[in-house]
């Protein structure tokens, strides 16, 4: 019985073994298939080795906000705007990615005067990270700069928030408005920025 429970133990540290995989020195684990991620110290995370499990996630994150079927839902293709994951306390702690369409060149010079042109689109996608190391895919918010009068006290922004199942979980004048009235009045902070958060300064990318 010895016997066969140690061939057992054998055979699945044989299994386990090369799925551990690391950032740096042990910092991350993951195993294929699933969001299953644990990682030392997420919140003390270096900017490189946020980038590296952000790498890991992206296509299923993607995949994941595509059964959604609504617009702009794989910007993988868009400018993004930082170099590695950054917490976000406007987004629930978690660690986000901020992209923008050809539209929304005037991300960093919009003002009350100068606002973003119609159809300026502002994505943050985002990974769930908790003290116990557990790391998980966000939920996807979207920003996009509708006609005047669409929503004036917000700034004509319209809000859309989608789980990473796929699921709507609310858009401004859609399904699930009041669920996602937060995020507007949450950027009124903002509004003298055409209600748009700025990036942290050593984040930011620098344009190619």
């Amino acid at each position: 019985m010895i016997r066969i429970r140690t061939l057992i133990f054998a055979a699945l540290l044989a299994v386990i073994w090369p799925l551990q995989i690391s950032a740096s020195d042990s910092t991350l684990e993951r195993w294929p298939e699933g969001d299953h991620i644990r990682v030392h110290d997420p919140l003390g995370l270096a900017a490189e080795e946020a980038e590296k499990i952000y790498d890991t996630l992206l296509d299923r994150m993607v995949a994941g906000y595509a059964k959604s079927g609504l617009d702009h839902v794989d910007y993988r293709a868009w400018r993004r705007l930082n170099r590695a994951p950054y917490i976000s306390d406007q987004h629930g702690a978690r660690f986000v990615n901020v992209y923008i369409n050809d539209v929304a060149v005037d991300f960093f010079s919009a003002s009350d005067e100068q606002q973003m042109a119609v159809g300026s689109v502002v994505i943050k996608d985002s990974i769930s990270a908790v003290e116990s190391g557990g790391i998980a895919r966000g939920p996807l918010f979207i920003m996009e700069k509708m006609p005047a009068g669409f929503a004036p006290d917000f700034g004509d922004w319209r809000y859309t928030m989608i789980m990473p199942n796929g699921k709507l979980f609310g858009m401004t004048g859609g399904t699930g408005s009041r669920s996602v009235e937060f995020c507007g009045e949450c950027h009124l902070q903002v509004a003298p920025r055409d209600h748009l958060f700025e990036l942290p300064e050593e984040y930011l990318k620098i344009a190619e």
